[in-house]
């Protein structure tokens, strides 16, 4: 599992969210492994004078220790913004390194898309199993695979994540679409597997809430917060 932040707003990404982010991926209260050192990424849009630019980097120093952490919010300013950061807490070690942070980024048809996940899925919910991609990156194939035979991109996410639920023990994820005509959209879906939870990390763990200032966020995010929040409806699709 990992943490995960993702927003809509205007001028400027609240260093409010993005401290509370750091906080939690250095010591998360709610986990049995303590902290998400596995790397990290963010994937934002910004709107200019109607054009919009798009800032994507990823890492696989901790977010807590990433020099480049606070130029990259400092820069991403507009008049609109739409984004996900998020920091990785990885499955399988070997599957580690700049290559496997997240967000992702694909091709599929007319769209630009990058995704985000927190979970596990069981791989053998996937045709091709054995290959050396986290089932992260095997959930964005999916969802390329369905867009490039005609599915509209929210189609796909829900198609996707509700084929997988089964299988996860978290499908909780965000993704963003884009074409230069219509812009860039986020969805971010809300899924945990309560028949699949480990049993030594606490159910608080695998929750996402928002707010009313356009973010989503992991529950650590929003222990150091200290803030109320509204869980977001589990099963859920949210057009950020």
């Amino acid at each position: 599992m990992c943490r995960i932040l993702a927003f809509h707003t205007k001028a400027e990404i609240s260093k409010k969210y993005v401290n509370a982010l750091i906080k939690a991926s250095r010591n998360d209260i709610f986990s049995k492994y303590g902290s998400h050192p596995d790397g990290w990424g963010l994937s934002v849009f910004l709107k200019k004078n109607d054009k919009w630019k798009v800032i994507y980097y990823r890492s696989e120093d901790p977010i807590f220790e990433d020099p480049n952490f606070n130029y990259l919010i400092d820069i991403a300013k507009g008049e609109e913004i739409i984004g996900i950061i998020h920091a990785r807490k990885a499955g399988r070690k070997f599957l580690t390194g700049v290559s496997h942070a997240h967000p992702y980024y694909v091709r599929a048809n007319i769209y630009d898309l990058y995704f985000a996940h927190n979970g596990s899925v069981s791989r053998t919910s996937f045709k091709d199993n054995n290959r050396p991609f986290t089932d992260s990156y095997l959930i964005l194939e999916e969802i390329k695979t369905l867009i490039e035979n005609n599915m509209s991109p929210f189609e796909a996410y829900v198609n996707t994540l509700d084929k997988l639920k089964d299988y996860s023990t978290s499908l909780n994820s965000g993704l963003i679409y884009y074409n230069k005509k219509e812009g860039p959209s986020l969805l971010i879906g809300y899924y945990y597997n309560k028949n699949r939870l480990s049993k030594e990390t606490n159910e608080e763990y695998y929750k996402l809430y928002t707010d009313n200032e356009r973010y989503v966020f992991s529950s650590t995010i929003k222990y150091y917060l200290g803030v109320d929040a509204e869980e977001l409806m589990m099963g859920s699709i949210m057009h950020l």
